[in-house]
């Protein structure tokens, strides 16, 4: 019987030290999409829940990876041009990483928030009331990697411009059926409950293969 009572203590103590390594092991990781969490919450008032999170596209680096390529490929021919090129995509690449870690743009179940731009940062909030459109523009760049800029038109000729969203669609597709749900159409209400299951199922499975890595 004392054999039985102590092996789930043991077992117990052995999950807390698992867990303490793992919250040793990660505290040196600076996680931008935590730090990102966490001004959220911040910027979120009472009552206020999220519905929709856009995702930002890895292919925000394309630019810069393409100039670090050319100035490699340069360095076996034209050295000096080589190194010009280094430090311009060198400095390409930080912009990227930045833009990255402050580009927002969220949809709650009072407005759309968006945080964008970088040497002049924009904090923008419009009430779900006062949107009159979301309109997608994509280039032939966006096309190919599977991107989009979202463009939010408010009323008083506000318009808000998001950059490399890789889950543009389901912005437009959100609208769409907010617009119909208020005219009283009780599918379009049913779709945005899948769009916010779809966005949720999305954050976990996303929280699972971080706690994986």
């Amino acid at each position: 019987m004392s054999e039985d009572k102590g092996t789930p203590a043991k077992a117990s103590h052995k999950q807390v030290q698992a867990k303490q390594k793992m919250s040793k092991k990660n505290t040196g990781k600076r996680d931008i999409s935590s730090d990102q969490e966490m001004e959220l919450q911040n910027m979120l008032v009472k009552g206020e829940e999220i519905i929709l999170r856009a995702q930002i596209h890895k292919a925000l680096y394309w630019k810069s990876v393409a100039v670090i390529l050319l100035a490699i490929l340069l360095f076996f021919y034209v050295p000096p041009l080589s190194m010009i090129a280094g430090v311009v995509g060198a400095l390409m690449l930080c912009v990227a990483i930045l833009t990255q870690h402050y580009i927002l743009l969220v949809v709650t179940n009072k407005r759309v928030l968006a945080r964008y731009g970088l040497l002049q940062m924009d904090i923008v909030d419009i009430r779900l009331s006062k949107i009159e459109s979301i309109d997608l523009e994509r280039m032939l760049p966006g096309h190919i990697f599977g991107y989009a800029s979202v463009v939010v038109a408010g009323t008083g000729q506000r318009i808000i411009r998001v950059p490399y969203i890789s889950n543009a669609e389901v912005f437009r597709r959100f609208y769409n059926e907010m617009a119909l749900a208020e005219e009283g159409n009780a599918d379009a209400e049913e779709e945005i409950e899948k769009i916010k299951d779809e966005a949720e199922s999305a954050k976990d499975q996303k929280a699972m293969h971080k706690n994986k890595i």
